[in-house]
């Protein structure tokens, strides 16, 4: 059995448990992206099995995104889908050929997929840190605040 960073990481365990949704997804594509670099170094060094097994974690992690992604209603929901079954397909040719180049396809799309949900996180985070705590808290509040105060001044 391979031993999982978060059992062994207390820093990286609470990241999880506070993170965002968008914030994990993002997590958990750069880890198997990552991964895919640790396979092709396990399986240069000749310990294939080993590397199959972080390779089978790679496809654990990619159905565990497929399956966040199941809203009917969202109309992206059907191709990132797709793109995630594709990366499984990838992932089990990969398997069975232990094909190194197609690993680096696997790799590369992932990094891009995990540089766009990054990009994510990094804007919710701008509009989060943009706002005040008490717009978020009491929207209403806020906005009757800014209009009954248009009249009046701090300066004294």
């Amino acid at each position: 059995m391979l031993l999982d960073e978060a059992d062994t990481n207390p820093y990286l365990q609470q990241e999880v448990l506070s993170a965002s949704p968008a914030r994990l997804r993002w997590m958990l594509i750069a880890r198997a992206a990552e991964l895919c670099g640790f396979v092709d170094q396990l399986w240069s060094n000749g310990q294939v099995a080993l590397g199959n097994q972080w390779l089978l974690r790679i496809r654990e992690i990619l159905g565990e995104l497929l399956d966040g992604v199941k809203d009917s209603q969202n109309p992206l929901s059907t191709p990132i889908c797709d793109f995630y079954l594709f990366l499984l397909q990838v992932t089990l040719e990969v398997d069975k050929h232990q094909d190194r180049e197609r690993l680096k396809v696997l790799a590369e799309l992932l990094a891009i997929e995990a540089e766009t949900w990054r990009l994510v996180v990094d804007k919710a985070a701008r509009d989060a840190s943009s706002s005040s705590p008490a717009d978020s808290l009491f929207p209403s509040l806020s906005s009757s605040l800014d209009t009954s105060l248009s009249g009046f001044s701090l300066e004294v």
